[in-house]
């Protein structure tokens, strides 16, 4: 049985919905957490879509929650360099929903290659130039911090892959020789900037996920507990196989819900 925790990290796609298909009992177990008041947060790596965005996909597949139980990992980023440099200049590559963070912020965008700027920050920018490159480069080269949102080479889309924020990141890497840090999965940021958010320690925390070597290695990393689900990435298979192990396994939402409710 499950213990009881206080504090639900929840991965999305995979768990939640896969495409625009909700998973089994993912509505009613957010309706659960609700009725419980326990402490959730949705997590996500993406960059090119809004807290919003994220949000209003959720209600129209029936999750009924709100903006305060969402987080990007481009909010996250944005929140720690905004603590580290109040009021800060920064070069950033990303879109528009990295661009509104920012500015909600107070965060400075820098636009020459002269000017002092504090850190560089990396999303995806499907309008990644040799220009906004080599800024980035100087920038780093000459102190800046280098913050990525994830280092996902690719992006999956309809007709195969694109490249990902991580193919952004690794030319800058080899332009500076400076190693980024990293926010989003499986690096613990995230998860740790999410626990901040809502009060919780690792001890009264899990992470759930359908991905050992992103969502649960992240747990992990960041000393949570950890709740694999077999509705997305990982199957019965690739967990026997792998040497990352999770606290718990279930089928899906369906059966933490049965699990939880007995």
């Amino acid at each position: 049985m499950l213990p009881s925790y206080t504090t639900y990290l929840i991965d999305l796609d995979g768990v939640v919905y896969r495409g625009e298909t909700l998973v089994p009992g993912a509505k009613e177990f957010v309706d659960w957490l609700e009725l419980t008041e326990k402490k959730y947060l949705f997590l996500t790596n993406n960059s090119f879509a809004s807290e919003q965005q994220v949000l209003d996909k959720l209600i129209g597949l029936g999750i009924d929650t709100s903006l305060e139980h969402v987080l990007g990992a481009g909010q996250a980023a944005v929140k720690q360099i905004a603590r580290r440099f109040p009021n800060g200049t920064i070069h950033l590559i990303g879109e528009r929903p990295l661009y509104d963070i920012a500015h909600e912020h107070n965060l400075k965008l820098a636009d020459t290659q002269e000017e002092h700027v504090d850190a560089v920050l990396v999303g995806l920018d499907r309008q990644f130039t040799y220009e906004k490159l080599t800024a980035a480069v100087h920038a780093v080269r000459n102190g800046a911090a280098f913050v990525a949102i994830n280092r996902d080479p690719l992006l999956p889309v309809a007709d195969g892959f694109i490249a990902g924020t991580g193919t952004m990141v690794a030319a800058i890497e080899a332009g500076s020789s400076v190693t980024p840090e990293v926010i989003g999965k499986p690096q613990p940021g995230l998860l740790v900037e999410a626990m901040q958010t809502l009060g919780s320690q690792p001890e009264e925390t899990v992470m759930i996920g359908d991905g050992l070597e992103v969502d649960i290695l992240a747990g992990k990393s960041a000393g949570t507990h950890t709740l694999l689900v077999l509705s997305g990435r990982a199957s019965r298979e690739t967990l026997e196989r792998s040497t990352i192990q999770p606290d718990h396994v279930y089928e899906n939402l369906a059966a933490v819900l049965q699990d939880v409710q007995e």
